[in-house]
């Protein structure tokens, strides 16, 4: 028995030095991230000091400016965790853009339609509806890769299209606002809102029900049956089947799980900061969210911190576009240049195991 436990803790401190040399690498990779940045900038004939700094200043220099990230952050790491889930049952659902407008259009309808419901039963009504609609809008790409073999990646980018110009329609014509301009529908109910759970600063519930999804997602990946199934369709489906799982049935949950939380980000930005559905209301969040699954490795809680990042630099770049010369697109490409830069590092490794093992 002793030596059983000392076993134990050997293997519990090795996963320990694991994840400290992984967070240690990606630190690194964060900080040469940053030094070609200030590269880029000196290049440019600006200050990397007066860039950095008024970035830091506009996503968490006060009170407002954490509330504006969190806010902005929910929407992300909602869209984060729809790729997540698909990604670890392996399905590739790139359509989070499209399914993120089809469930902002269901909210607001839900919103501006019924005047007569409590808050209590109004607000759980439309982001219900915005989950029913990312679920339908992820099932259709969903079923055709399970029932006909039809690629989800070409799919998924195709239907963002219809989706979008569909629900751009809808509110463009049949429930367009006639006091304001086209592509916009009317403003939904206060019984709709969000709640405010900080009222100097306007920070309302969103970031509270983004923490509260990747806690289920994180429970349901780690200790449930169909998390279980998931992980093993992801990682080797022709094994899943070997072992006796359904595997097109668990790939086709996985996928409208993915487009219900999508979905749901959507109504996020309508109940919580939009207060109705505009034609450019998803503004990339659903290509941000596949970036962010990425840094993350699909685990639910590092695309909760993956997304709060993301948001604060996405806040804090429009501030250091003010107080300096440096343009706020540049973040785009540091953001892109750190998510090749982390996967680049686990294609190496990955390389490196095969040889290693090969060798032995």
């Amino acid at each position: 028995m002793t030596s059983i436990g000392i076993e134990v803790n050997k293997a519990a401190t090795s996963s320990w030095f694991a994840i400290l040399r992984a967070l240690a690498v990606i630190g690194g990779v964060v900080l040469a991230n940053l030094a070609l940045g200030a590269v880029i900038i000196l290049l440019i004939g600006s200050s990397p000091l007066v860039a950095f700094r008024a970035l830091l200043a506009y996503s968490i220099g006060d009170a407002v400016t954490i509330t504006t990230v969190r806010i902005r952050a929910a929407p992300l790491v909602l869209s984060g965790l729809a790729v997540a889930v698909a990604f670890t049952a392996g399905m590739y659902n790139l359509g989070g853009e499209g399914q993120i407008y089809l469930g902002a259009f269901a909210a607001a309808w839900v919103g501006f339609s019924f005047a007569a419901l409590p808050s209590a039963l109004h607000l759980p009504l439309a982001l219900f509806a915005a989950m029913v609609a990312g679920a339908l809008g992820a099932w259709i790409p969903g079923w055709m890769r399970t029932r006909y073999n039809v690629d989800e990646v070409i799919s998924t980018l195709l239907l963002n299209y219809v989706y979008i110009l569909f629900t751009g329609y809808l509110a463009t014509y049949p429930f367009r606002d006639p006091d304001r301009w086209s592509g916009t529908t009317p403003q939904i109910y206060q019984s709709a809102y969000l709640p405010t759970i900080w009222t100097r600063t306007g920070l309302n519930a969103g970031i509270l029900i983004a923490i509260a999804a990747a806690g289920v997602i994180y429970l349901v990946l780690r200790y449930t049956d169909i998390g279980y199934r998931w992980k093993i369709t992801g990682l080797n489906a022709r094994f899943a089947r070997y072992a006796g799982l359904e595997v097109s049935r668990d790939q086709l949950r996985a996928m409208m799980w993915s487009g219900a939380i999508a979905g749901l980000a959507g109504g996020l930005l309508v109940a919580g900061s939009q207060y109705r559905f505009w034609a450019q209301i998803g503004a990339g969040i659903g290509w941000d969210g596949i970036l962010i699954g990425l840094l993350a490795a699909n685990h639910p809680l590092a695309v909760l911190l993956a997304g709060i990042a993301f948001s604060a630099v996405r806040t804090g770049s429009l501030g250091m576009e003010q107080a300096s010369s440096v343009p706020s697109e540049l973040t785009n490409v540091l953001l892109a240049l750190l998510i090749l830069l982390v996967t680049g590092r686990q294609f190496v490794l990955l390389a490196l195991n095969r040889a290693r093992a090969s060798v032995e």
